[in-house]
């Protein structure tokens, strides 16, 4: 049967987020191969995704539609004998390789007006254009309108969650690697190294850190070169929490989080990753964020600021320490009680 390429998207927790479209796709056309594009940061885990042959890198340019690159890649893809492309991005420049490549059937929501570029558009397509009805789509929703042309209604349950798998002997490894102690119960911490209203005081993230090594957990911090020196103040604080921000395969990162009993982050690619790796997680958002931007998945426990605070304005600042705690002790509970039953 002839491939199917689905067009995603950059970033990574977005990148993860898109495979509930892809699942979508893989359901309907369970024999077509489906490969993806994506950038070369978020390439590795295409490995880790249910029902994906194969992926593509196309970096984004800054300010400018990459016109050289993505004309390498069309010429890549005309002989891949694709028949069809998911355009998940509603971006022009999405829409260019796979044109480009002459792929005849381009599914999409025309966002910028590009009506040629995409050739086949969800039900809703005008209405979605025009932004008319009772609320915004969000992300979730929209990509799995895409994959169904939106002739599904949403079910009760939703659609199906982001998916990343992982063999065991792949976390084996790792572990032997890393000389990581399998039976102490693991906490994983992921406080983003970005300067915006995602990020949650570091010193919470080290109480909390302090609170879990004296229960004789060990705590690691994940994540990249940004998260450096948030780990490093952690570690400051707490010399027994282990830095693992200079891992340099995004592929062991996913067995450091796969390895841990619970998860800890912020709005981020890796607390997307956790939740699509079926770990426990404890996500702090920003107030009435976590239903538009937050992970599906079941095994995810929101912290949001009260909504009535000034936090709505200022962030996660107004999410305390204590609900915190609470909301690691409830999913450890719950996740005790699953595994015993």
């Amino acid at each position: 049967m002839d491939p199917i390429l689905v067009v995603t998207f950059p970033a990574i927790g977005d990148f993860v987020r898109c495979h509930s479209a892809i699942r979508i796709i893989a359901r309907r056309f369970p024999d077509r191969p489906i490969d993806v594009i994506t950038s070369s940061a978020a390439l590795p885990l295409a490995s880790l995704m249910p029902h994906v042959r194969r992926g593509w890198a196309l970096d984004k340019k800054s300010r400018s539609f990459g016109l050289a690159e993505r004309y390498r890649l069309a010429r890549e893809l005309r002989g891949q004998n694709y028949r069809t492309a998911y355009l998940l991005s509603g971006a022009t420049k999405a829409a260019l390789a796979p044109w480009l490549a002459g792929i005849p059937e381009r599914i999409g929501y025309p966002r910028e007006l590009q009506f040629g570029l995409v050739n086949r558009f969800p039900a809703d397509w005008l209405r979605q254009l025009l932004s008319l009805g009772t609320r915004h789509r969000r992300f979730y929703e929209e990509v799995c309108d895409i994959a169904t042309l939106a002739a599904e209604p949403v079910p009760a349950e939703g659609w199906p969650a982001p998916q990343l798998l992982i063999p065991p002997e792949q976390v084996d490894d790792w572990r032997r690697r890393a000389g990581i102690d399998s039976t102490k119960p693991a906490l994983a911490l992921y406080t983003s190294g970005l300067d915006d209203q995602r990020r949650w005081p570091i010193e919470r993230f080290i109480s909390i850190a302090r609170d879990y090594s004296r229960r004789g957990w060990a705590v690691r911090v994940i994540g990249a070169a940004r998260e450096r020196s948030a780990a490093a103040a952690i570690r400051a604080a707490v010399p027994e929490v282990v830095d693992f921000t200079s891992t340099p395969l995004i592929t062991d990162a996913m067995c450091q989080i796969v390895a841990s009993t619970l998860f800890l982050g912020v709005d981020g690619g890796p607390s997307h990753a956790a939740a699509a790796l079926n770990v426990p997680c404890v996500l702090i958002f920003r107030a009435n964020r976590a239903y538009d931007g937050g992970p599906v998945n079941a095994g995810v426990r929101f912290v949001e600021p009260p909504i009535s605070t000034p936090s709505q304005i200022e962030g996660t600042i107004g999410v305390s320490k204590d609900q915190v705690l609470k909301a690691l002790e409830h999913l450890s509970t719950e996740t005790r009680h699953s595994q015993d039953g």
